[in-house]
């Protein structure tokens, strides 16, 4: 009697000690920016910007630090392919919902349309997370009929990197050193024409394949005052801004302005000091700074701005990256609890996250020292300003498949432009009636 009763009373304080660490199960956490935790899985100080070399060391950090400082909510990072959404919506079909995904924005109305993602508008300022902070265009990204859906982790898109040693040659500098950035492809191609006499290479070299250039086009069809959805929220492609958009991208490759046949890499040519400027993303402006760094590497100086404005208005792509919470309409409430006191966390080191180079979300942020004091920040303060946000609807998910494939038909003259673009929106219109 005494040893079962000694038995019993083990196994009653064994479930004792049991249950609170089943409680504190791990918040899990999947991301794309790639796996880093043997590098940087030991560092935790988000003070040392040394560390800070990319989105996966940067992401990292920022997820060590959180646990070192709240051991009783625990994180686990689970890391997932770029783009993220081909596991998700296997983890969703086993409903086996992952706490917290990183997914881009324009993705959000497809998974709250069907219930599958937990509002949480009505719950963040308890947690300390100003929605009123977010930018406007961050927090239109995470929304979705009237309801937030997500915390904004960046906007992100296209910048413009100048080689100011060469622009300097071709005496396109003031007199602090600051580029003169035409506007208007007349002052475009005439700089061209002047930087090519100068330095017998290209101004602004373009891509020799289709990658990226539905974003430039996009890009392009809104300097125009243009669109590329209708009212309704319906693709319009076959427009004269569209053709104008793809026509223009054809004429940049003219021996001077770009190279005739274009760069198989524009980011490697601008490094190695073949071209003065290049089109690339917030997410390379470390990268390139490491570069300019580098004595083995001819790059050294350069300048980054906002995309060019080749037509009327500026205007440039931009997206941005959100954590959802993808536990549906009726989740868990300690569970979302957990999530949240974690994402609460990752909000206010949002500002660390801007080393990336992509734009932080915070306004506050944006307005202060800490941020502007950030190499090359001042230099494309502008980028928010002339952002376009992708449109968030289900068609947007097949965009750049599409335009860059007919895009790059009309550059390599496989197509006429009218034939090109009557394509791409025949392609749309199918996608939208057909769902693929």
């Amino acid at each position: 009697m005494k040893k079962t009763t000694f038995l019993l009373m083990t196994l009653l304080l064994a479930l004792l000690v049991v249950s609170p660490l089943m409680a504190q199960e791990p918040v899990e956490f999947t991301r794309f920016f790639g796996e880093c935790e043997d590098e940087y899985g030991d560092i935790t100080d988000l003070e040392d910007v040394s560390n800070f070399t990319g989105e996966c060391s940067i992401i990292q950090i920022m997820t060590n630090a959180y646990n070192e400082q709240f051991p009783d909510n625990p994180v686990d990072t689970v890391v997932t392919g770029w783009p993220g959404f081909t596991e998700l919506n296997t983890r969703l079909a086993a409903g086996d919902a992952p706490d917290i995904a990183v997914l881009h924005g324009i993705r959000i109305p497809n998974y709250a349309s069907r219930g599958l993602l937990t509002p949480v508008g009505d719950v963040l300022e308890g947690y300390g997370i100003n929605v009123d902070d977010f930018t406007d265009a961050a927090r239109e990204y995470v929304s979705y009929n009237g309801e937030i859906f997500g915390i904004p982790l960046d906007l992100h898109g296209h910048l413009y990197y100048i080689n100011l040693d060469l622009w300097e040659q071709a005496d396109m500098v003031d007199d602090e050193g600051v580029p003169v950035i035409p506007t208007g492809w007349e002052e475009w191609e005439a700089a061209g024409e002047q930087f090519f006499d100068a330095t017998g290479l290209p101004l602004f070299e373009q891509p020799g394949g289709g990658e990226g250039w539905s974003r430039d086009w996009m890009a392009l069809v809104y300097q125009q005052g243009g669109s590329i959805e209708d009212e309704e929220g319906l693709p319009i492609i076959n427009t004269p801004e569209g053709a104008a958009a793809v026509n223009l991208i054809i004429e940049m490759y003219n021996g001077t302005f770009a190279s005739e046949d274009g760069s198989t890499n524009t980011g490697e040519a601008f490094s190695n000091g073949e071209t003065g400027s290049h089109r690339n993303g917030t997410w390379t402006v470390n990268y390139f700074d490491a570069q300019a760094a580098d004595s083995d590497i001819p790059l050294s100086n350069f300048y980054v701005t906002s995309f060019p404005q080749f037509f009327d208005q500026p205007a440039t792509w931009s997206s941005t990256h959100a954590y959802i919470i993808p536990l549906g309409v009726n989740a868990d409430s300690d569970r979302v609890d957990r999530t949240l006191q974690f994402l609460a966390f990752m909000n206010e080191q949002n500002g660390v996250w801007s080393y990336t180079g992509h734009f932080p979300v915070n306004q506050s942020f944006i307005d202060s020292d800490a941020f502007t004091s950030i190499p090359h920040r001042n230099e494309y303060a502008n980028f928010s300003d002339e952002a376009i946000p992708m449109p968030r609807r289900g068609w947007v998910t097949a965009f750049e498949d599409i335009m860059n494939e007919e895009i790059q038909a009309a550059v390599l003259g496989d197509k006429s432009v009218d034939i090109a673009l009557a394509d791409a929106q025949s392609r749309f219109d199918d996608f939208v009636a057909f769902g693929q």
